[in-house]
């Protein structure tokens, strides 16, 4: 095929060509493809330039290769009056088709031209792409030249390449969780005969005690019996607290180790019964109707080999659909207090160890409705050994705790662990746990600035005066102090409305650039017991705001809380920090601001590893134990740093949903790192971010967005594989 040549588009399904060659869908699926077969073959392996002019539709690009069960799609980009895409083409590729995504009644797809892209061509336009979306700053010929000399100073020539062509390409759509299981978990389990050798390895093995309570369904209950008899372990038994029944029986009859108990008034009460029964040293709670992947209660007892002392260990897990499939996977956490209080995120399969269970006083009348929740909360009181079995193990049917129990037990958490504010339901399953202030600290607000206006909502802005009339105007919270760090260069308007807001200023008078020493030169100014750092282009959004993150910094073993931050359309720009290849990013940046996220990772606090400096909370104690912000990282990462450096203190980072401000950063802008710095931070931070704790395998990192991703679908596949070894 000549390089340049286009390739055919033919109609394969639910399209009508019309009169002026226009095109109108037919049918709910409308698919071009494209041929002919032996020039789409030539391209397999290869980097590909794809572009085409769309009218009235969002074309996606489908790539059919061999051993792939689903197609690679790609939605491709619209730049000016089309789209111009990079795609490496998988080896083996057989077949491309163009879908029809998003058409109207009548649309157009013209000049569709594919060819393979060389590593000169693919490099101009992927640095074309990125130069596109810098600030228009950062676009200065003199500006692009000293970061290209600095990368080249710091950065091997195939990192930078590597960083190029993954900057620009396209991006896949999120993989389908069908895939994922055929992908990475049919691939890295062991067989059951491998599996029964590894039993055979084990130094103990301890009973373990199933409790469930009532069970209407026969044919769900016998589900729920049929996974546990399937089990690989053996040495579990069944306490089962129901209502006598014919096909209890009958069930009982087929298997010793299924024990029938007298039912309790309630579920609570049922799984108490149980409990009194229970004979092993472990034990979980099981609904009617869910069941355990065979290897579930074998890994669960491999996980407690390797930690002794845990007591409770928790699972990955899906749901059971109408036709009996599985689907909507929820991958978790590792171990994460705060989450816990905004959701029962540890689920269908919770291993406890049984003496603290009936040390907490077991399952309570009062937490009717919400028992294994009020449980987690109850038992996570006294204990912090909590560990995760990084595996989907248990397949549930749709089951979430009653909200106005779940409530309870929440409210019952706060007050025995330091008073109680507020429980407020933000849906079905999340809630806002708020604890009561035992003080209300001196809280100093410490903001960096150059005294700069800005353009927002239309209107030229003083950013620091607007910062410090929405502070001072729209904030509840009284007890505060404002340092103003600036560069001795304050225009005569800025001045007067730092001294008409009741802020005082320090001036940095060196004559570099570094964010970091600006920062703790305003902490040293500053007299607070809490110390908040915050960027001038923030406007507060919710005025309880300081109020929220004193409540959750109070919690101990908390180092660091972060606000929800919004673009000024209104859109997600932080809902916390994750790192994906050793690197920080805003997780979910660009959605919808009412995004839920992820099982509510937008919508409720959780933990994160870190939290962006643009507004941070910290106690002072805490600040100066550390020494303040890093200082060798002027510009980027000081922040990041902050937090990962109280995390070796053995403190947590919160992302506060409660808390929400405007931040008026461009919504459009990419960050530009110091390739110094990033390689500073390799350095120092590489070997423990490799993976993140609270940011599960299989998801993408490019961007960040708790979507299954397939470039990282052997990343997982190993872990798993390592984890049965």
């Amino acid at each position: 095929m000549k390089r340049r040549e286009a390739l055919g588009l033919y109609p394969l399904r639910d399209l009508r060509r019309c009169a002026d060659d226009a095109w109108s869908a037919t049918g709910p699926d409308p698919v071009f493809a494209l041929g002919p077969a032996d020039a789409v073959s030539a391209l397999s392996g290869q980097r590909i330039r794809i572009r085409c002019r769309p009218d009235s539709v969002r074309p996606v690009l489908a790539v059919e290769a061999r051993g792939e069960a689903e197609p690679r799609r790609y939605r491709l980009t619209l730049r000016g009056h089309g789209t111009d895409d990079l795609i490496r083409l998988p080896r083996g590729t057989r077949a491309l088709r163009l879908e029809a995504a998003e058409a109207g009644p009548r649309f157009r797809l013209d000049g569709v031209r594919i060819a393979s892209a060389g590593r000169i061509e693919a490099a101009l336009l992927s640095a074309q792409k990125i130069i596109e979306r810098l600030p228009p700053q950062e676009r200065r010929p003199l500006r692009l030249l000293r970061r290209a000399v600095g990368l080249l100073r710091s950065v091997p020539p195939g990192e930078i390449w590597r960083r190029l062509t993954r900057a620009a390409q396209t991006h896949r759509p999120p993989a389908s969780y069908a895939a994922w299981i055929q992908a990475v978990e049919a691939k890295a389990l062991p067989s059951i005969e491998t599996m029964r050798a590894q039993l055979g390895a084990l130094s103990e093995r301890p009973l373990i005690s199933l409790l469930v309570a009532g069970g209407d369904d026969p044919v769900q209950l016998g589900e729920t019996v049929a996974s546990l008899r399937a089990q690989v372990y053996p040495d579990w038994e069944l306490c089962l607290a129901a209502a006598p029944s014919a096909a209890l029986d009958a069930l009982a009859a087929e298997d010793d180790r299924i024990r029938l108990l007298p039912p309790g008034h309630g579920k609570a009460a049922s799984l108490d019964a149980a409990l009194a029964q229970a004979r092993g040293p472990y034990l979980a709670t099981m609904e009617p109707g869910a069941r355990l992947a065979p290897q579930a209660l074998l890994a669960l007892v491999r996980q407690l080999a390797r930690e002794p002392d845990l007591d409770l260990l928790y699972t990955d897990e899906d749901r059971i659909g109408p036709a009996g499939e599985r689907c909507d996977p929820y991958f978790k956490p590792d171990w994460s207090p705060e989450t816990l209080e905004s959701s029962f995120y540890i689920g269908g399969l919770a291993l406890y160890r049984t003496a603290p269970v009936r040390a907490v006083g077991g399952f309570p009348g009062e937490s009717e409705g919400a028992a294994d929740y009020d449980l987690a909360l109850r038992v996570t009181e006294r204990s912090e050994r909590v560990g995760h079995v990084a595996q989907v193990l248990c397949h549930r049917r749709a089951a979430a705790p009653d909200p106005e129990a779940a409530a309870r037990a929440l409210a019952g958490r706060a007050r025995r662990t330091g008073g109680l504010d507020a429980v407020r339901a933000l849906g079905p399953v999340h809630f806002a746990l708020r604890r009561a202030l035992a003080t209300r600290p001196l809280v100093s607000l410490v903001i960096p600035t150059a005294g700069r206006d800005s353009l927002i909502g239309g209107r030229t802005i003083d950013l620091l005066a607007a910062c410090l009339a929405s502070i001072r105007e729209t904030g509840t919270y009284d007890n505060i102090e404002i340092v103003a760090v600036d560069n001795g260069d304050l225009r005569p308007q800025t001045r007067a409305a730092v001294e008409r807001f009741g802020a005082r200023t320090v001036t940095w008078d060196k004559p570099v650039f570094n964010v970091a020493a600006k920062m703790n030169l305003g902490a040293r100014a500053a007299s607070g017991e809490v110390l908040v750092f915050l960027n001038d282009d923030i406007s507060v959004v919710t005025p309880d705001w300081i109020e929220a993150m004193l409540a959750q910094l109070a919690i101990p073993g908390v180092g660091a809380v972060g606000p929800k931050l919004l673009f000024e359309d209104g859109s997600l720009q932080h809902a916390g920090v994750v790192f994906g290849e050793g690197l920080p990013d805003h997780v979910r940046r660009g959605f919808p601001g009412d995004d839920a996220g992820y099982h509510g990772s937008s919508l409720a606090n959780r933990n994160t590893l870190a939290v962006t400096g643009a507004c941070v909370m910290v106690r002072r104690a805490d600040f100066e134990a550390i020494q303040g912000f890093d200082e060798g990282y002027a510009i980027n990462y000081n922040d990041i740093d902050l937090c990962l450096r109280l995390g070796e203190r053995g403190l947590r980072t919160i992302y506060c949903a409660e808390a929400s401000l405007h931040h008026y950063e461009s919504r459009n802008r990419i960050p530009t790192v110091d390739p110094a710095e990033q390689a500073r931070f390799r350095k120092r931070w590489g070997a423990r971010l490799a993976r993140d704790p609270y940011y599960p395998d299989p998801f993408g990192v490019r961007p960040p967005a708790f979507t299954l991703d397939a470039e990282r679908f052997p990343a997982a596949r190993q872990r798993m594989v390592e984890a049965w070894r």
